[in-house]
């Protein structure tokens, strides 16, 4: 632990040593065996947010399609937006369909939220890498199998830790 570090966590165990209506803490975390006993120690209550199902992930592989992909080049409206923003070219999506999609769902079990939206950024990079900028089944699905592969070999990185 660093000295920022230290300084930090004492600041943090110095106000929140005794009870007090004047403040709350709200931890977040997706490692709680990281957090310091002393800390763990003040944490009232505990809520578990599972990972996503894989309903939930094909919704989110549906909000994060329209986001990444769908809206990619629309204009954004503003004074500066012009000034300071590149032009994107409009992604053209061909054949992705539900039935595409509840197949990236079932094959991403174990992502969270965070990991979804960075695979979904994964295929907008990908589609403009290309030439043409279109999406289609063939691209999509590369880009899910090699970000399932680099969440696995992630996976076996941390339990081998």
């Amino acid at each position: 632990m660093s000295e920022a570090q230290r300084s930090a966590l004492n600041a943090l165990l110095f106000r929140t040593g005794d009870q007090s209506k004047d403040i709350v803490l709200a931890l977040a975390t997706n490692r709680p065996g990281d957090l310091d006993s002393a800390v763990a120690d003040r944490i009232d209550e505990v809520l578990e947010f599972p990972l996503p199902g894989e309903d939930e992930r094909f919704k989110l592989l549906k909000l994060y399609l329209d986001k990444y992909i769908a809206q990619a080049g629309a204009r954004k409206q503003g004074l500066f937006s012009s000034l300071f923003q590149k032009d994107q070219k409009k992604i053209e999506i061909v054949g992705i369909n539900d039935d595409i999609l509840k197949e990236a769902a079932a094959k991403t079990g174990g992502f969270s939220g965070r990991e979804i939206a960075k695979l979904m950024a994964g295929v907008q990079a990908a589609v403009y890498g290309s030439e043409n900028c279109v999406l289609d089944p063939n691209l999509f699905r590369e880009v899910v199998d090699y970000k399932v592969a680099e969440h696995q070999q992630r996976r076996k990185l941390a339990a081998a830790e």
